[in-house]
């Protein structure tokens, strides 16, 4: 049978082919060696480098696992296309072996497609594959894996790859790698306890439908969140959220986003610090309670609160987790207070010169402004001089009670005995100056008259004083009911008994029509008389507006009052921000007992700048008072130098306007050293008074139904003095009409 050249062919593919599947009857005698190795169908790739791995060598016996696994480990170099199956051919000698293969193209460029947020560059830098290279697969494959590793590192998790396709174009050896950086947002889910109504939570967000979502994402809408929050004064306690995993589509490369939001909310209030002060005292102080939403306002509030009850020498807050780690937008809020000496027993002896001055007076006095720790304040205080007496026991409940009904109420009742005694040069009623002659009857001079006033530009001080003495004693009681934190009605009554008496001693009398006649009988000038002192009325000044008191004879003063006041002072003592408005009006009749038919109002206003650039304050303060009818002498408005501070004596009043600003600008860190700029000015009168030129009593200025001017202006220091339990020392300097004179007071001016 003869072969043809085909048939050899095919003879000898059978050949080789059972040579590599299974080893022959011929070589499993005896297995032939190796006489040449060869490599095929490389351009780029060496040889040698080829050559270099493979098992299969000349000299060393062939096995046709031993071609296997060299076929396995050029497919492992990552350069080729395709192995094809190698040619083992058998040589006179042994087994010749030529490996065949297909090299990847080389690379003229790389192309990214889907990069929107990280620059090709940057994707470039990531890579070893390089152009000019020839395509490796090995290689390229941790090229994936660094780029997958970057854009997990800047935040775009959870999908399986960010390289989702290649294209190596075999004819031109350009190689694009699609990238999704991350899933494709569909839509934004809000969750969770968020407060403020989705979708003005999802127009604040950074992120959109249709960007693509990466975790830093997440921070950046954090951020935007807070400040959205900040604007209302709520406090994110939680915020967590993300891709929604149950909504992936990696078909679509799409997710929804949410974000569950947790306000902070109180979880427990502890209060640590008090030995004395009762708890309960404390919280109802306090307005965030378990459950309620955590604000700057509310916790700014209740450390003011806390603060202006003068208990506490220092509060601090210590926000602390909540008793729920699963919850950790529910806090503790526990407020640590150093308390303070609250009692204080006081007794002292001084002297004040003058002619209107105290002389020696001593003082004796108890109180205490939260007795057994109950909040409440009581005060006993004693005080006799030469010219002045007090004696005052007083009683402040802020909270009666124990229900919350209750507690919305307040009572405060003082009883007193008070009496003052000033001194008052008087003039002669004749024009001329001169004592006028006067026959002796029984050997006693002569009646002559007086005046407390001047009522010509000749007359001159007489050289004697007339006493005025003034006495009340009575009981006032109010009653308050809260609106709210910052609003109050109040509503009281008060019972005085008075007494009035102005006396110039003898042969001296008040000349007659001086005293004010509008209530009560009108007492006759006395004249000739034996008596040793010679009186005509209680104030010497001729008024419509001052009733008639008798000159010795006790009156009843029954009052009702009632009015409102608003408080939004961040410090109650010391204030930097807020206003203080309270408006007082004062009703008596003779249908309650009283001997007087007459009305006051008062309304004071305040209110407090902070200068940020600075650190100081600016307050303005106005003070409006008014009265109708006839008031009682010891009713008349009264101006000291506590409100004018560039004056050293009392302007009195029926009505008055009182205006103040002033600049406090803190001088040491802790703010226990202040310095102040101020202006106070003051417009008065005295309703229908006769007019009057004295320029030492001070009791009218001006002329009848028209208003009289005082104003001043200077600097002045406060500081305190915590030994002695004195907060806010008061020193100003101001320059007045007559001169400079200095203030001291105790507590701001207003």
């Amino acid at each position: 049978m003869t072969f043809s050249l085909r048939h050899a062919r095919v003879a000898l593919a059978l050949i080789s082919l059972m040579a590599l599947l299974a080893p022959t009857a011929a070589l499993s005698a005896a297995s032939p060696t190796i006489v040449s190795v060869d490599v095929t169908g490389n351009v780029h790739v060496p040889t040698d480098k080829i050559l270099s791995i493979l098992e299969a060598k000349p000299g060393v016996p062939y096995n046709p696992k031993l071609v296997s696994d060299d076929l396995a480990r050029l497919n492992a170099l990552g350069y080729f296309a395709d192995v094809a199956t190698p040619l083992v051919r058998q040589r006179p000698n042994g087994i010749a072996v030529t490996y065949r293969v297909v090299e990847n193209p080389v690379i003229t460029k790389i192309l990214f497609n889907g990069d929107k947020n990280v620059p090709p560059d940057t994707l470039l830098a990531l890579m070893d594959t390089s152009v000019g290279q020839v395509f490796n697969t090995n290689t390229f494959k941790q090229d994936v894996l660094k780029i997958n590793a970057y854009y997990e590192k800047i935040g775009y998790e959870g999908l399986p790859s960010h390289v989702k396709d290649l294209n190596l174009d075999p004819a031109t050896g350009a190689l694009t790698l699609q990238i999704q950086e991350g899933y494709t947002i569909g839509k934004i889910i809000i969750g969770g306890d968020p407060l403020l109504p989705p979708p003005a939570i999802i127009a604040a967000l950074t992120i959109k439908p249709g960007d693509v979502y990466s975790s830093e994402d997440q921070q950046r809408d954090f951020d935007a969140l807070k400040k959205l929050y900040d604007k209302y004064d709520i406090q994110i306690g939680n915020f967590e959220g993300g891709i929604d995993p149950t909504t992936i589509d990696n078909k679509t490369g799409t997710a929804d986003v949410k974000y569950d939001i947790y306000v902070m909310k109180v979880a427990v209030v502890q209060i640590t610090g008090n030995t004395k002060t009762k708890d309960e005292v404390i919280r109802r102080e306090l307005r965030l309670r378990p459950g309620m939403v955590v604000t700057q306002a509310a916790l700014h509030r209740d450390y003011d609160r806390l603060n202006n009850t003068q208990f506490f020498s220092k509060v601090d807050l210590n926000p602390k987790a909540g008793p729920d780690p699963k919850h950790p937008e529910l806090v503790t809020l526990d407020w640590v207070v150093t308390e303070q000496k609250t009692a204080s027993a006081q007794i002292g002896f001084g002297y004040s010169g003058g002619i209107n001055g105290q002389g020696l007076y001593g003082t004796l006095g108890y109180q205490d402004n939260n007795l057994h720790g109950t909040g409440n304040a009581v005060s006993l205080q004693f005080q006799k001089g030469s010219n002045q007496y007090q004696t005052q026991a007083q009683v402040t409940i802020p909270y009666v009670g124990k229900t919350a009904a209750s507690q919305k109420y307040s009572f405060s009742g003082t009883l007193f005995a008070t009496g003052t005694t000033y001194y008052y040069p008087v003039y002669l009623v004749s024009s001329t100056g001169t004592i006028p002659t006067s026959p002796v009857v029984g050997g006693t001079p002569a009646p002559i008259p007086v005046t407390l006033y001047q009522t010509s530009a000749a007359q001159t001080p007489l050289g004697i004083t007339s006493t005025s003495t003034a006495k009340s004693a009575g009981l006032t009681v109010n009653i308050g009911r809260r609106l709210n934190d910052y609003t109050t009605l109040y509503a009281g009554a008060s019972g005085q008994r008075i007494t009035n008496d102005t006396v110039v001693a003898a042969p001296y009398y008040f000349q007659g029509g001086q005293p004010n006649v509008i209530v009560g009988p009108t007492p006759s000038p006395i004249g000739g008389g034996s008596s040793s002192t010679v009186s005509n009325g209680s104030f010497g000044i001729s008024a419509s507006s001052i009733a008639n008191v008798n000159t010795g004879l006790p009156y009843k003063l029954v009052y009702l009052t009632g009015g409102a006041a608003v408080n939004t002072l961040d410090d109650y003592y010391n204030p930097s921000r807020g206003v203080k408005v309270s408006l007082n009006e004062i009703l008596s009749v003779p249908a309650m007992g009283s001997s007087f038919r007459y009305t006051q109002s008062i309304l004071d206003a305040a209110k407090f700048f902070p200068v940020k650039k600075t650190g100081g304050t600016f307050g303005a303060h106005l003070v409006a008072e008014g009265t109708t009818g006839a008031i009682p002498p010891n009713s008349l408005y009264t101006f000291s130098d506590q409100q004018l501070r560039g004056f050293d004596t009392v302007f009195y009043g029926t009505d008055a306007l009182l205006g103040q600003l002033e600049f406090r600008q803190p001088v040491t860190a802790d703010r226990k050293l202040v310095a102040a700029i101020f202006v106070d000015q003051l417009a008065y009168r005295i309703r229908g008074a006769v007019p009057l030129t004295d320029p030492y009593t001070n009791r009218i200025i001006g002329y009848p139904g028209n208003w009289a001017y005082r104003g001043d202006y200077g600097f002045g220091i406060r500081f305190d003095v915590p030994q002695l339990g004195l907060h806010t020392v008061r020193i100003d300097i101001a320059k007045g009409k007559n001169g400079t004179h200095t203030s001291f007071g105790i507590g701001q001016s207003f």
